[in-house]
């Protein structure tokens, strides 16, 4: 990988590592949906900026139903499931259980794709599955409803990020990534914008008692939308034209280390050992399903092969 890319990689993990101490900020104030509207809005704004600068054209005639189902699977139900688990669960609990997307993305590929699921894969999947029980049993947040709650959204949020993944694959719409990543977040603003106005309606949002919270509230929405979501976007597509997706997917293994070190020294939140054992399970799986780590056995057999 170029020296250039690999700051680029580093900088990505960096940036959504930091999404999930923006959505600690920004959920308690003004609840998950106008969080996630808030922050699919500044990032296609964002992105739609990147796409006239670039003369990129959406295509949205063509590729309007393909946008919009990305936009709901990858974008809008994902960022309100995230922003609702940030009320109750810590950021560190949030990064490794989204790290998982691409063990679903495997499952869903073996299912819908017919690709072959290698005991190694399996193997991933549940040392994956280990790593998340872990994490919640010796964590640093108490086992109650909320907390199991706010796992249960981050899960199935993964788990749309895993499915998201394969319908593109299957779609496979000649769109550039820049144009799919915007039209998906301009999708995903429309699907939301309409709960957003309902649930401001019928709950409106506590907004913080001081001149000091309320900036720092509204900056994590905005900073949200425009660094870690707008600004990331297009560093991710430019690591996949430039490396490929195979490569530019091992940003998983950075962004849980990243929101763990963010969140403890922004937020307070203890690393504890549960928190160090299930992210290391967790990315150990993430290397064995992705091909990115091998078990000596494999190699120890392919070199017995070798001298017969």
């Amino acid at each position: 990988m170029k020296p250039a890319n690999i700051v680029r990689l580093l900088l990505l993990g960096g940036m959504w590592g930091m999404s999930f101490i923006f959505m600690r900020i920004a959920s308690p104030a003004f609840g998950p949906i106008l969080t996630a509207f808030g922050r699919v809005s500044f990032g296609g704004l964002v992105l739609i900026a990147l796409l006239l600068l670039n003369n990129l054209s959406l295509d949205w005639r063509r590729n309007a139903r393909f946008y919009l189902v990305i936009g709901l699977v990858n974008t809008a139900v994902p960022f309100s499931l995230f922003s609702w688990a940030a009320l109750s669960i810590p950021s560190a609990y949030m990064a490794i259980i989204n790290a998982m997307a691409p063990l679903f993305a495997a499952l869903f590929g073996a299912v819908l794709l017919s690709e072959s699921l290698s005991a190694v894969r399996i193997f991933g999947f549940v040392l994956g599955v280990i790593g998340v029980a872990i994490l919640v049993g010796i964590g640093p947040a108490h086992v109650n409803f909320e907390t199991l709650s706010g796992i249960a959204a981050s899960v199935i949020a993964a788990i749309c990020y895993g499915y998201a993944a394969i319908y593109i694959r299957q779609v496979a719409v000649k769109a550039p990534p820049l144009a799919v990543a915007a039209g998906s977040q301009i999708a995903a603003s429309l699907f939301l914008f309409p709960i957003a106005l309902i649930v401001t309606w019928v709950h409106p949002p506590s907004w913080p008692t001081t001149l000091y919270l309320t900036v720092r509230s509204v900056g994590a929405i905005v900073l949200l939308g425009v660094i870690c979501t707008g600004i990331a976007y297009a560093l991710y597509f430019r690591l996949i034209a430039d490396e490929g997706a195979s490569r530019a997917v091992t940003v998983a293994f950075l962004i849980p280390i990243a929101a763990t070190i963010w969140a403890s020294l922004f937020l307070n939140e203890r690393i504890t050992i549960g928190t160090l054992c299930g992210m290391g399970l967790v990315i150990i799986a993430i290397g064995l399903v992705l091909g990115l780590v091998r078990m000596p056995h494999r190699q120890w057999i392919s070199k017995e092969q070798k001298n017969n």
